[in-house]
């Protein structure tokens, strides 16, 4: 696996080395870069499988180098101190991230989904990604949704409510469709959250800006007509939260 390091701080690219010769010894790093500028004729040049790249660089941001190139046809998995902006564009755009410093657990599972080809992948999803970048607020970005070979790009508002399925999430959507996503209800509660949905059982969570009220039986009642659940331990959080 030919993979190219992108960051500019020497420690961290030597942790890089360190990390993946000790956890990913089939990896051969054949080159490193500092900026993105370095990084674009690197990558021309080389072609590798998997690209670690550095969110903030002095210079500019890893985004940079990717709006350059447009389009392209290896792997990336940001590495990130404490950008919350660039986490929730590369979240809402269903690919990998790495915090620093990095855990050896974490990079092995990141290589893993890449040798799976189980990452969100092809044009449609490198383009949500950098539109995504391109805005400020969480409230613009829209969620990369994979269904076998296809793709779909859904806006946080089209979603009626999600449903917990064991290591997956079914998004029902108001107009009736369904995705199945492999991800977790944890992470979809902690993404879209902030963005008005409620958590109203361990394993549903509502979109407020759906929700048509609360019925007699403990169930919110959606305005397309379907009735979620509501735990009996967070009925009165979710009454206050939905009525207030």
């Amino acid at each position: 696996m030919r993979a190219v390091l992108v960051d500019d701080e020497l420690v961290a690219r030597y942790a890089m080395r360190i990390l993946l010769k000790e956890h990913v010894p089939d990896a051969h790093v054949i080159g490193e870069a500092t900026s993105a500028a370095e990084a674009l004729a690197l990558v021309r040049d080389q072609k590798p499988d998997i690209l670690f790249l550095d969110v903030q660089m002095l210079g500019g941001d890893g985004f940079s180098l990717l709006r350059e190139l447009g389009t392209w046809d290896f792997d990336v998995i940001f590495t990130t101190g404490s950008d919350k902006h660039a986490i929730e564009a590369i979240r809402f755009s269903a690919l990998d991230y790495l915090m620093k410093p990095i855990h050896p657990d974490e990079l092995k599972a990141a290589v893993q989904r890449h040798r799976d080809k189980s990452t969100a992948r092809g044009t449609e999803v490198q383009q949500n990604l950098l539109r995504n970048a391109a805005y400020r607020e969480a409230s613009d970005m829209k969620l990369t949704l994979t269904h076998g070979d296809r793709t779909h790009i859904i806006a946080p508002a089209e979603i009626a409510w999600c449903q917990a399925a064991d290591s997956y999430t079914t998004l029902h959507l108001l107009d009736q469709r369904r995705f199945m996503a492999a991800r977790t209800l944890k992470e979809y509660d902690e993404m879209l959250t902030p963005l008005g949905f409620v958590r109203v059982h361990k394993s549903a969570l509502v979109n407020r800006g759906h929700v048509d009220g609360i019925d007699g039986e403990g169930h919110v009642r959606l305005r397309n007509g379907v009735r979620v659940e509501i735990s009996r331990r967070r009925l009165k959080e979710v009454t206050v939260l939905l009525r207030g």
